[in-house]
């Protein structure tokens, strides 16, 4: 990670939100306690309620205030970086909002000749395609010479195959594409991006990573909280629609993807976008067989919510990958709110291969197992057969775990790492087009068909409805 030399102003559309409260706030003073921001920076934050930039200001200070430890170095750092931010007021669908945008961000181009400029969308999904094209042709959103534009996006793009065409037919009528970085934060977590390097960087993974010697793959992203003040946007959206189609999905790209050809931002997203791509269509008319959708009791008590609602707040799915190396493995999906635990992980079924001295009744094997945790720890163990302590000769499985250190260096928001590569251009870890609709073009028939299958219950704090289809 380098130093950027040239001025920047960082826009944030939606910033006196959750998100930029919680998320973007404390990454960007991470990165500018890192001496990570380009040396002239402004940050413009932008919402509809009026404020002047000393009010503004005392927001961002409350805010890092409750998600960044404070030492007496940062709080005189603090006051430092608050000085480099300034508020605009405004409404999306109001053109004085864009000169008032245009006329704060010359201010900081007068001092020093024109700047990046880098939009951050941290807004509702339904307002992308407004903003898209008034931020074009209002010009805040043109590029000078010499000097870029980026436009940054929050999932989801779009909420079914058609809305998610219609928007980057509309987004790659008015920007280049790499001008347009849409965001999968889980790509950017540590522990995600570590799955390239075990896979393609161990000679010993390497080799049995295929039908031959994998039974099945398990990705799991559970939580133990339920929806709680987030049942507005939820509610219509529901699992499925919020973590499967983008961030799910995108682990299996990452671990059924073959190795690209070199390590570029090209070939990576190629592979990722090529084993998308290559997801079998469930069969519509036997969708029970490879779909469950649950919901957990209490839900419809939230505000916002109805007493007929058909949300889920659970889902399981059993994907295929059209790949010769990947021809019969099933791929299994699993998140839920409000279960007995809060993991993410990936789960990898190795075939039991024993033959010779231990295919006998009396001396059985198991599969071997590797899981990858990426939440709550970075950590990866290696299940194996070893011979059980006593004086005769019996196989039991051990587990071999490697915990990954943590240290200064650690990205612990990966919104810094988000936020840092679109300032510095890099998309390797941002989506692509051909990305995104493969991904929607293999949900969307299932959303159109969840009122064709049981919605069923379950209690909070349990690990799930009883029913399943995980083998």
């Amino acid at each position: 990670m380098s130093k950027i030399s040239k001025p920047t102003q960082i826009i944030i559309l939606g910033g006196g939100g959750d998100l930029t409260r919680r998320k973007l706030l404390p990454a960007l003073f991470d990165l500018y306690m890192r001496d990570k921001l380009p040396q002239e920076f402004h940050i413009i934050g932008q919402a509809r309620s009026e404020k002047t930039n000393a009010e503004y200001r005392e927001f961002v200070e409350a805010s890092l205030a409750q998600h960044v430890t404070m030492k007496e170095t940062k709080e005189r750092t603090l006051k430092n970086f608050c000085s480099n931010i300034s508020y605009v007021a405004g409404n999306f669908s109001e053109p004085e909002l864009y000169q008032d945008l245009e006329n704060e961000l010359s201010i900081f181009d007068s001092k020093h000749k024109r700047a990046n400029r880098l939009f951050y969308l941290a807004v509702p999904p339904k307002f992308y395609g407004e903003i898209f094209k008034d931020l074009k042709e209002s010009g805040v959103g043109s590029e000078a010479e010499d000097c870029w534009t980026h436009i940054l996006v929050e999932k989801p793009f779009g909420n079914n195959l058609a809305t998610a065409k219609e928007l980057d037919i509309e987004l790659a009528d008015l920007y280049r594409e790499d001008q347009i970085f849409r965001i999968d934060h889980y790509l950017a977590k540590e522990a995600v991006q570590n799955v390239l390097s075990f896979r393609f960087a161990n000679r010993l993974m390497q080799a049995p990573w295929n039908k031959d010697s994998i039974e099945s793959v398990a990705i799991t992203m559970t939580e133990t909280i339920d929806v709680g003040g987030r049942s507005n946007f939820y509610e219509g959206v529901g699992a499925l629609r919020d973590v499967g189609q983008n961030h799910l999905l995108q682990l299996l790209a990452l671990t059924a993807m073959p190795e690209p050809s070199e390590f570029t931002v090209d070939a990576i997203r190629r592979a990722r976008a090529d084993t998308l791509e290559a997801l079998v269509p469930l069969d519509i008319n036997s969708l029970e067989k490879s779909v469950l959708r649950a919901q957990y009791s209490g839900y419809k008590t939230h505000e916002h919510t109805s007493g007929t609602s058909e949300t889920e707040t659970y889902f399981e799915l059993k994907a295929e990958i059209n790949l010769p190396e990947w021809e019969g493995v099933p791929f299994y999906i699993r998140s839920g709110k409000a279960l007995d635990k809060a993991e993410v992980s990936i789960v990898v079924h190795f075939k039991d291969v024993a033959s010779g001295m231990f295919d006998t009744q009396n001396c059985l094997t198991s599969g071997n197992m590797l899981t990858l945790t990426i939440s709550p720890e970075q950590k990866i163990s290696i299940t194996l057969n070893s011979k059980a302590p006593g004086l005769g000769f019996q196989l039991e499985q051990r587990t071999l775990s490697f915990t990954c250190e943590k240290g200064d260096s650690e990205i612990k928001n990966s919104y810094e790492k988000v936020l840092y590569d679109a300032v510095v251009g890099d998309q390797t870890l941002f989506t692509t087009t051909e990305e995104v609709l493969a991904a929607w073009k293999f949900i969307t028939p299932i959303i159109e068909a969840w009122a064709k299958i049981p919605l069923h219950s379950y209690e909070k704090g349990t690990k799930g409805p009883e029913q399943t289809i995980i083998s």
